[in-house]
């Protein structure tokens, strides 16, 4: 087995950065709680029974669970399995599609501009992740494990004389 491309290196890299920024708004949106329930709360009137509702915990619960799933992940994608390189572009999607939605949102000031930069930074990890060099790793791998499993023998102890019952 070769060296391990420099795309696969990158990728980790951004996906390390990644999850570091998260943590990063995580604890913004925590400080600067109040300022986003008043961007993101229907506007309310005098006599509304409407409450403004309590987003913390489930960006803390969904960074939670990103941030571990994409740690676990990235050894096995530097490993070689395909398919974990491909979850991490299915998270990388999702990350996109979400900094879009919320960049139309119009959160405050404070967010705006990291949440341009995850957006970026999704794209350009998405790219590394799905380069022709991170592709052929993976399959370079895997092709190097089913060579190695073919070569095991196997025995059939079907036909076998039972050594209990042979004296």
């Amino acid at each position: 087995m070769g060296k391990r491309p420099a795309a696969i290196d990158l990728a980790s890299w951004l996906l390390w950065i990644q999850v570091l920024a998260g943590l990063v708004v995580s604890v913004l949106v925590v400080i600067f709680r109040e300022d986003l329930r008043e961007a993101w709360s229907p506007g309310a009137s005098g006599d509304s029974t409407v409450q403004p509702l309590e987003f913390v915990p489930v960006i803390l619960v969904l960074y939670g669970v990103i941030a571990l799933t994409t740690l676990t992940l990235i050894p096995m994608m530097r490993s070689g399995h395909n398919w974990s390189r491909h979850a991490l572009a299915m998270i990388e999607v999702g990350i996109l599609i979400a900094t879009i939605a919320t960049v139309r949102t119009m959160p405050p000031a404070v967010f705006r501009g990291l949440i341009i930069v995850a957006a970026v930074l999704a794209a350009v990890t998405l790219v590394f992740i799905w380069h022709p060099e991170s592709r052929r790793h993976c399959r370079e791998l895997e092709a190097a494990a089913d060579g190695a499993d073919d070569e095991v023998e196997v025995v059939d102890l079907s036909d076998a004389e039972d050594p209990a019952t042979s004296s």
